[in-house]
């Protein structure tokens, strides 16, 4: 995984709009941000607000999944009107949206496999083994990415390592994975988790590498456009239950598109554009404890003084990654 150093100049969160060259579509200009440690900064307040935002998001998906929504019904209809949201805010504000040809196969891997792929394969898995423990697998995404970005000869420094151990290990007492009653775990579930890490870690490796040529509006309405025709392959739009659905039910799903998914998957792909994607994957971990906590608020479950303290180590294994400053050989 490339990263800027303080010899190549900052990452950008948006871009300039020009006028197009001749013979195709432009790469889009960087825009400085400010000192690498003002970027760094800001990557990590963006990791963590989408962290919370997916946190939350998940409560109000129970509360659809308890009042009868189906979770692989919920999870395209939050791709269909995203993308919509998506399409209308920034056709109204003229951004250059834009792609070169050659890099289409890019993007339709990053929205088929990456976008729909996990939410599919994470609602397989949930099915069959309880949410805690798919989630801790889930979150071993990142680890995988460090591995990765070592064995394309990256520097990974001793701290990362301790802090994605700790971030995987107060994933596991925050998401309630230690209690005893999941002991009895379905082989084919775990397997889906296992393949859902895998997927995790692509999305957020693809996001960091079109991050560097494309701004973040054209990630996401390029990247929801593809997990939309991925989903349409499955299950056609016009084969959703529309009339079935009652007026509460799209109150829950509007929620759920809004806060689980424009607001963190902008501000998730924003970040990697700041910051290495393994260290917006190690601030994703904050997604179980913020989980348990809003459950505890809103929903009136059982907070344990383990879940509090596996999400107080979550925190210090962001805090030791944030204290690491990558540079352009390192993660």
């Amino acid at each position: 995984m490339e990263t800027a150093g303080p010899t190549e100049g900052p990452r950008a969160t948006g871009s300039r709009l020009r006028r197009p060259e001749p013979g195709g579509p432009r790469r889009e200009e960087r825009v400085s941000v400010g000192p690498a440690q003002m970027r760094v900064g800001l990557g990590y307040t963006f990791a963590l607000t989408a962290a919370a935002f997916f946190g939350i998001g998940g409560i109000i998906a129970k509360a659809a999944f308890n009042s009868g929504v189906q979770p692989s019904i919920l999870a395209e209809w939050r791709v269909l009107f995203a993308f919509l949201v998506f399409v209308s805010i920034f056709a109204a504000l003229r951004f250059d949206l834009r792609i070169q040809r050659s890099d289409l196969i890019w993007f339709a891997v990053f929205g088929v496999v990456g976008l729909a792929g996990v939410s599919l394969i994470y609602y397989e898995a949930i099915k069959r083994i309880p949410v805690g423990v798919a989630l801790v697998i889930e979150y071993t995404g990142p680890v995988l990415l460090l591995i990765y970005a070592r064995l394309r000869g990256r520097v990974v420094g001793q701290r990362l390592w301790i802090a994605a151990v700790l971030a995987v290990i107060g994933c596991f007492f925050a998401a309630g994975a230690y209690d005893a009653r999941l002991r009895e775990l379905n082989a084919v579930g775990l397997a889906l988790a296992a393949i859902d890490a895998f997927v995790f870690a692509l999305y957020f490796a693809l996001g960091e590498r079109l991050g560097r040529t494309y701004a973040t509006p054209t990630l996401l309405v390029w990247g929801f456009g593809f997990a939309l025709v991925g989903w349409s392959i499955i299950r056609p739009p016009w084969l959703l239950p529309w009339a079935e659905t009652s007026a509460d039910g799209y109150v829950q799903i509007a929620a759920v598109v809004v806060i689980a998914t424009v607001i963190p998957f902008a501000l998730t792909l924003a970040a990697v554009r700041l910051i290495p994607a393994a260290r917006v994957g190690l601030a994703a971990t904050l997604e179980p404890a913020v989980a348990a906590v809003a459950a505890w608020v809103a929903l009136g479950e059982n907070l344990d003084p383990l879940q509090i303290a596996g999400g107080v180590v979550v925190l210090v294994g962001i805090a030791i990654a944030q204290s690491l400053r990558p540079t352009a050989t390192s993660v």
